[in-house]
């Protein structure tokens, strides 16, 4: 029989939360060597080319990962995809915080890129099973919240933190709360309703029988021939691209010694570019709802 009542709202964001708050993890993984500049060229003697690079390992990870996030979602389930996340992340901010060697810090860093990088999709496929159609803009423009979030803490706050204790227990305090997040989130998180014996809002797909790599070529030559793709990737990219860019590492700097700012004063003026984002992700994502129009508001 058909379970007729729907899962509480206070049950849903929860388990859709603890999603979010591995996205909020990676924004802030993401943006914090902006306001460590100093201290990691320091530590590992280097200069601003081997800086950006030790940066970028999270972005060359983050990306490789997009496609294989997508079928792992779809064959394991967000539960054990995000638990996976939580722990591998986990692992990176311990290696990297421990790190001796700009070797260690490099996989540290990828480590962290990769496993973050399942928060997204796995955060929609909850908002997906857990949320009514209509509200799936508005509970995506909150996930984009929850992601600028931890970005803005990554700012002034996190190098508040930074002067008081150093960088490397920062690093290693939040590989405890993500492991801890990876605890929470196994045991709480279900992928569906009706796990919990609530009614469903999608219909469940039909199971196969394994990953079949052709099936998974044929379905990305397929979503490829879609012209909306194409321009979904350029635009995008380019305009996050360069507000992650500026924000997420040579804001700070730059404002600092362009400028002779201090690194707090740099590090909340770089942060309000993130602000920004950060409200207008639910607002517009509501306004789409509210007129079950995405092309407009877009």
């Amino acid at each position: 029989m058909k379970p007729a009542t729907t899962a509480p709202a206070a049950m849903a964001w929860t388990i859709w939360g603890l999603g979010a708050f591995l996205y909020l993890i990676g924004f802030f993984q993401r943006v914090a060597p902006a306001v460590m500049t100093a201290e990691l060229m320091r530590e590992f003697h280097i200069g601003a080319a081997a800086l950006g690079n030790l940066s970028a390992f999270y972005f060359y990870s983050y990306v490789l990962m997009q496609i294989p996030t997508g079928v792992l979602a779809d064959n394991w389930g967000a539960r054990k995809l995000l638990t996976a996340g939580a722990l591998i992340a986990s692992a990176g901010s311990l290696i990297f915080g421990t790190a001796s060697e700009l070797f260690w810090a490099n996989v540290g860093r990828l480590l962290i890129g990769g496993s973050v990088a399942v928060a997204w999709v796995g955060m929609l496929k909850l908002a997906n099973h857990w949320f009514p159609p209509n509200r799936f803009s508005f509970v995506a423009g909150v996930a984009l919240f929850s992601g600028i979030v931890g970005a803005v803490s990554a700012g002034v706050p996190l190098r508040l933190f930074i002067d008081l204790y150093g960088w490397r227990p920062v690093m290693l305090f939040s590989a405890g709360v993500t492991l801890l997040l990876a605890a929470a989130t196994w045991w709480i998180v279900r992928d569906d309703p009706h796990d919990k014996g609530y009614r469903r809002f999608t219909i469940p797909a039909r199971s196969s029988e394994g990953v079949v790599v052709t099936k998974i070529l044929a379905d990305i030559v397929e979503v490829l021939r879609y012209p909306n793709v194409w321009l979904l990737f350029v635009v995008p990219g380019g305009i996050v691209g360069c507000a992650l860019t500026f924000s997420g590492l040579w804001g700070v700097p730059f404002l600092a010694t362009h400028y002779d700012m201090a690194t707090t004063e740099a590090a909340a003026i770089a942060s309000m570019l993130l602000v920004a984002w950060a409200v207008g992700g639910p607002v517009f994502g509501a306004v789409s709802d509210r007129f079950c129009r995405r092309k407009l508001p877009y």
